[in-house]
């Protein structure tokens, strides 16, 4: 399959609606150890489930400019949380120590300074470590060495552009007499386009110095790129916007089948809004593992175990100790004479500046040769964030002049020096901070040590620092003697850190570490040298609740401290392992990963592993839940052995939306496509980055929250709901249920008939369970009836099962009756849902309870409050509710009174099955024709010879390889062990150059092209060919001229030299229709996928990958009103528009009765445009003469050009029904072939042997290759005819030789 946008962004995260009740391990966070742990978990073949509170961004989504960088900030201060709580950059405000920490996906590393640096060694020899990391170097030092082969630390090259803040760095380490200790550190960046070791290709570094906020241009080398994906690669599931709020050991004797209970909130910033507004709190979610990692950060991990400590979680005295800040100071060397140009670029253009600012640090002053390792730091140039810059403007102003450093100065400035001076600091305001003495100002990043007596304790249950007097025990009076130094050698001024410098006891960190550090037992530290948690003070831990993030570091490193933290989690996964008896397998993934499916998903049988909730699931399925189990074969607390009826992949949760219609082809590989041999001329520019950023957006939908109160009655179990109420309302029994209803893309919900959505959620029934319930397999219908309802009665239906933190489960059914004609007051003004409760106990269900719920009366319009888009475009997200909004009724409406005879569209609401397949490796070939048309070979390699397999035109080499039906021409050819080729070539829906005008006998070009790269391939000297339609017209035209060679056998499906159309198609060339389209309409090309009228762009997007949206135009409406109308016959007739306009371009293209529903109900997916020229070439061209001729005009038909094949095994295939090629079409072939070149003086000359020709009777012409039933009738023919010319053809014949 090929990859139609090669800029299209990833997404590895699963909806919510994917989550397992259970995992062999959870991970918690995604920053380096996280990550790591993940990665080395998922190697070692464990499930894998990671909850990151964050969103997931990936460059080409990070904010550049400073407004959409406001708005994802977040506050956590002395009076509460300010912000949104997935905002990316959260920054903890204490009295004595502020913390800036990043929140998404790739947690800390999206926003880090890149400096992989080890600690001094003689850090290792201070008694906070233990002896087990200290004394067993070997494994220390293999730890750091596997977190450097994936990080890939490299310094800034010397042969890239000088980088002034770099330059001016080294001149001030030589002012200071420090020269020698100047060093340019490895850094996590890339400076060439490569594929990283996780299988993502990333791109050379633009140099925008945007790295603390968010690069956008593929080149940092961030866990989101390297052991995220590849946690993904190997299996691991993740789920982001869950924050982890505390852990637990389950409780003996419950039915969980994994001994610890993870408890989670779904941070869903409208659900939230809604549920405050309500007085309501959020319960929290659960899900159970048998390995817990924490690696939420310093912070959030410390967090994480206090609030579990607080609910019953024994745990070490010393949890919350031990923090330390690194040793982080910032200061400035402001307006100096020296260009350092050290302002990030935000959001502009690169091409626009001069020099680059550079990745954020490239240079080191190393001062930790000293006496007491303790006294030791380094000093890295850093670049200020564009965001902050115009802020930080003023500030740096105002400090310089009452600086006493700066009074200092300026005594010995001369008089033009303070003009130029002055002249430069009104330059930053009026030119702006690219400019005068922003440009000139250097920043001094250090890192040095603290004494690590920091504690941090849950208030108001938020992580809160407690330092006192942290800001004057630090010696900051040292570090500024020895940093004004360096300012002065390039007649800066020295400015301390603002914030510092305005609140002397407040110190800022961007490296908060500690909180749950190393100790030999719990008297010391909260975790062992493994990384396991203490239960209290002794050395017995929990055998499965790791911490690996920054938490664990029992003292300041005075460097960045992520490699050390990324060792010390390979260190403690390695431990793992080792006592789980696993293998970490630690091999580079070599080829580019397909974020489409993983390369090495875990199997799982839950039979086998949990059989207990294995039964339950069963039970719970034949509960007549099967439509739950249905749209998907691994929901969540339904984990099914076997896939399903309309399961499209056994493998994959990593879709973004599991209920989008789309085919599966168009969620390509951004990195596959961009991991050939490109050169750098080819790597996509900022508008691209933007361009990508915004078409990643996926078709936006929308979500709701519902807040249903009521009564559950365990005592009347009868259908007399109105009694059961009653009777729960008088003894109390309560029942509430938050639910958050996902439509999935609007218009897909839309065009449902029955309006499914997803229900995630928690209910709250002290009737059911003491503790709230987690919604799993939730399932919103909306006016969906039944056989028993009244003919003028339908109702919205809420099917889900409830989830015990027992781990015992119910089945909730809720029914919402809407009378017909009262729909939108039954809407507005809804009447109660009636629940009834069912539980299982040895096989058999029961009702367990019922009752009524409801909403209050002014709820629906409180509901409005909680709607929200998914989207990251407001514009999108306004329309999508806008269309949510106003198109229910017309769907309602619609649901009543449906129109027999309307058109059906590819965004219409229909089934897809997709027939999972299990296929070796493929090789993509780029090929460029000698007419410079770029085309694709796809190989899955094979034991016999290579076959080359050719489509036809407006479709791609997916008519081969299509999973809508049981068994492909691809997979059967593979199953007989032959090297099989695809080419897309230039009439390929899947290729760029598909619009390109061109002659069509270009396709021959195209065809020589991908024969030469085979045959180079595979050593073979003649390959065989199964071509089809115009691939087939394409290919003897190249034959027949003597531009394709190296051709031993062909099979040619319905045409070959003699295109001879049906009556109908003869009358369509004499009505000029062609020419009509092209001069009058003025139409390029013709599109035989159509789309209804209220379709939008973004409802167009991706159907074939390279389609470009445009607005259905009139001409669109006309042709596919009057195309219903079009003459045919009457077994026949159909309602799918794409169907029509096939037809009516090249002819009936199938026998209806030959194909499956499933494949013409998704026709879409196989069918796209032709341009015009070739339409022009083909139709008035080689099907008005009958023949082929070349591009000069000349006849290929001739017994000249036939005698070029006169020792090439023919076989032609044509369905006797074809209404495209007429089967007297490949007769006249034969007779040609047979009368040309065969002996026919000689009679005991087999003729038939070599030229044969096979009339399938009841097909037509494409159902030839997709027909349901092709496998038995057509396949089979082609088989035989390739095993008959293996001898000349194979690699037999080629070792041979």
């Amino acid at each position: 399959m090929g990859h139609k946008d090669k800029n299209r962004l990833p997404r590895l995260s699963s909806p919510l609606t994917k989550l397992k009740s259970h995992y062999d391990a959870i991970v918690v966070g995604s920053g380096y150890g996280a990550a790591i742990a993940a990665s080395r978990l998922a190697r070692m073949g464990k499930r894998v489930c990671i909850l990151e509170r964050g969103e997931e961004r990936w460059p080409g989504e990070y904010p550049e400019d400073t407004l959409d960088a406001a708005t994802e900030v977040q506050f956590n201060g002395e009076h509460g949380h300010e912000g949104k709580r997935t905002g990316l950059y959260e920054i903890h405000k204490n009295k004595d120590q502020w913390a800036f920490v990043a929140c998404g996906l790739g947690g800390t590393s999206l926003l880090n300074a890149n400096t992989a640096l080890r600690p001094d060694p003689r850090l290792w020899n201070d008694k906070a470590w233990p002896e087990e990391i200290t004394q067993d170097k070997e494994l220390l030092e293999q730890s750091f060495q596997h977190a450097i082969d994936m990080l890939q630390p490299t310094p800034y090259p010397e042969d890239w552009p000088v980088l002034p803040k770099l330059a001016t760095l080294e001149a001030q380490a030589k002012g200071a007499g420090a020269h020698d200790k100047f060093v340019r550190p490895p850094i996590t960046v890339h400076f060439k386009d490569a594929l990283n070791p996780a299988g993502v290709h990333q791109k050379a570094s633009t140099l925008t110095g945007n790295d603390t906020t968010g690069i956008n241009d593929w080149s940092k080398n961030t866990t989101l790129l390297n052991y995220i994906p590849d946690a993904w690669n190997h299996g691991a599931e993740i789920y982001t916007c869950c924050n982890v709020v505390r852990v637990e050991k389950a409780k003996k004797g419950s039915h969980q089948p994994g001994p610890y209970v993870v408890y989670f909130e779904w941070q869903d910033d409208s659900r939230a809004v809604f549920l405050h507004e309500h007085g309501a709190n959020i319960a929290p979610m659960f899900i159970t593992a048998d390995i817990v990692v924490l690696g939420a950060g310093a912070l959030g991990t410390t967090e994480i175990l206090l609030r579990s400590a607080k609910c019953g979680l024994k745990t070490s005295d010393q949890l919350g100790k031990h923090f330390s800040g690194n040793g982080d100071f910032l200061a400035f060397s402001y307006n100096g004479e020296t260009l350092v140009n050290g302002v990030s670029m935000g959001d502009e253009d690169p091409k626009d500046f001069k020099h680059g600012v550079g990745p954020v640090i490239t240079g080191l002053i190393d001062y930790r040769n000293t006496p007491n390792v303790m006294d030791g730091y380094v000093v890295e140039e850093g670049a200020i964030p564009s965001q902050a810059a115009l802020f930080l403007r003023t500030i740096y102003q105002v400090m310089s002049d009452h600086s006493s450093k700066s009074l200092k100065t300026a005594e010995n400035l001369s008089f033009q020096e303070k003009i130029h001076r002055n002249a430069r600091e009104l330059s930053s305001y009026v030119a702006g901070v690219y400019r005068g003495a922003m440009a000139n100002t250097q920043t001094f990043l250090v890192m040095s040590h603290d004494d690590a007596r920091g504690e941090l304790a849950l208030r108001d249950d938020r992580i809160r620092i407690d330092w006192p007097g942290v800001g004057s025990s630090r010696d900051f009076s040292r570090l500024d003697a020895l940093l004004e130094p360096l300012a002065e050698a390039v007649r800066g001024t020295y400015v301390r850190d603002p914030l510092t410098a305005a609140m002397d006891e407040a110190v800022v960190t961007v490296h908060p570490i500690g909180g749950a550090s190393f100790g030999r037992n719990g008297a010391e530290g909260a975790i062992n040298h493994k990384g396991q948690l203490f239960t209290g003070q002794g050395e017995e831990v929990y055998e499965g609740i790791y911490v690996m993030d920054g938490a664990v570091m029992p003292m300041s490193l005075g460097v960045n401290p992520f490699l050390t933290i990324s060792a010390l989690a390979e260190r403690a996964c390695a431990l793992l392992a080792r006592d789980h008896g696993l293998t970490i397998k630690y091999a580079p993934t070599l080829v580019p990963l397909d974020f489409k499916t993983p390369q090495f998903p875990i199997a799982y049988n839950e039979a086998e592993a949990n059989p207990v909730a294995y039964a339950l699931a069963q039970s719970l399925k034949k509960a007549s839940l099967n439509e739950v189990a249905d749209i998907d074969a691994d929901v969540r607390g339904l984990i099914v052995a076997e896939p399903l009826a309309g399961n499209s992949s056994s493998s994959s949760d990593s879709s973004s939306d599991e209920d989008e219609a789309t085919p599966n082809r168009v969620l390509p590989s951004v990195f596959s496509s961009w991991g050939g041999n490109k050169s750098s001329s080819d790597k996509p520019n900022r508008a691209e980055i933007k361009k990508a950023a915004a078409e990643a957006k996926k078709k936006p939908g929308v979500s709701f929250t519902e807040l249903l109160k009521g009564h559950l009655s365990t005592v009347i179990l009868t259908e007399d709901f109105e009694t059961a109420d009653n009777q729960a309302r008088s003894s109390g029994s309560t029942m509430n249920v938050t639910l958050t209803l996902s439509t999935g893309p609007v218009d897909e919900f839309l065009k449902r008939t029955d309006h499914r959505a997803r229900i995630v959620g928690t209910v709250s029934c002290r009737a059911l369970s003491d503790e709230p319930m987690m919604i799993e397999s939730g399932v919103f219908t909306v006016f969906t009836g039944t056989e028993d309802d009244p003919a003028d009665e339908c109702a919205i239906l809420y099917k889900m099962i409830l989830h015990c933190t027992s781990g015992e489960r119910y089945r909730f059914e809720g029914r919402k009756p809407i009378t017909s004609g009262h729909v939108l007051e039954g809407w507005i003004k809804p009447s109660k849902i009636l629940v009834t409760v069912f539980k299982i106990e040895n096989g058999v269900e029961t009702v367990f309870g019922r009752g009524k719920l409801g909403e209050h009366d002014d709820d629906f319009f409180t509901q409005i409050s909680s709607l929200r888009g998914d989207s990251n475009s407001l514009t999108a997200n306004i329309k999508a509710i806008k269309e949510f909004g106003v198109s229910t009724i017309s769907a309602t409406v619609k649901t009543y009174l449906p129109f027999l005879n309307e058109l059906k569209y590819p965004e219409d609401s229909h089934k897809r099955k997709a027939y999972p397949r299990q296929r070796p490796q493929k090789t993509v070939f780029d090929v460029l024709s000698s007419d410079g048309f770029k085309t694709r070979l796809t190989r899955y390699k094979g034991k016999k010879g290579p076959v080359l397999l050719l489509h036809g035109a407006s479709v791609s080499s997916e008519i081969f390889s299509t999973e809508l039906i049981p068994h492909n021409l691809c997979d059967y050819l593979l199953a007989h062990d032959y090297d099989v080729w695809l080419s897309d070539w230039r009439c390929s829906i899947l290729v760029e150059d598909h619009r390109r005008q061109s002659n069509i006998y270009g396709g021959a070009h195209d065809h020589a092209a991908a024969i030469k790269i085979i045959l180079k391939e595979t050593g073979v000297k003649n390959i065989q060919v199964v071509a089809h339609c115009v691939g087939s017209l394409t290919l003897w035209a190249g034959l027949l001229n003597g531009d394709i060679n190296g051709v031993g056998a062909i099979v040619s499906s319905q045409v070959a030299n003699r295109p001879i159309n049906s009556t109908a198609d003869r009358i369509k060339q004499s009505l000029q229709l062609v020419p009509l389209f092209e001069k009058v309409l003025g139409q390029d090309e013709f599109d035989c996928v159509t789309h209804s009228p209220s379709a939008s762009l973004e409802e167009q997007k991706d159907t074939h990958g390279l389609n470009t949206p445009k607005k259905v135009t009139l001409l669109d409406r006309t042709i596919d009103n009057a195309l219903r109308f079009m003459p045919m016959p009457v077994q026949e007739y159909c309602n799918n528009a794409v169907c029509h306009r096939a037809s009516f371009c090249f002819g009936l293209l199938w026998e209806h009765d030959k194909l499956s529903k499933n494949m013409h109900d998704n026709l879409e997916e196989i069918l796209g445009s032709i341009n015009m020229e070739s339409l022009k070439t083909l139709v008035m061209g080689w099907a008005k003469k009958q023949t082929l001729t070349n591009v000069e005009g000349q006849d290929l038909s001739t017994p000249e050009h036939l005698k070029r094949l006169e020792n090439v095994p023919v076989l032609l295939i044509h369905g006797a029904k074809n209404q495209v090629f007429i089967p007297e079409a490949t007769l006249k072939t034969i007779e040609e072939l047979r009368n040309t070149n065969l002996p026919m003086t000689n009679m005991t000359y087999d003729y038939k042997s070599i030229y044969r020709r096979e009339v399938i009777p009841g097909y037509g012409h494409l159902d030839c290759i997709v027909g349901d039933k092709a496998y038995q009738d057509v396949y089979p023919i082609i088989l035989k005819q390739l095993e008959a010319n293996l001898a000349s053809t194979g690699y037999n014949a080629a070792s041979e030789e």
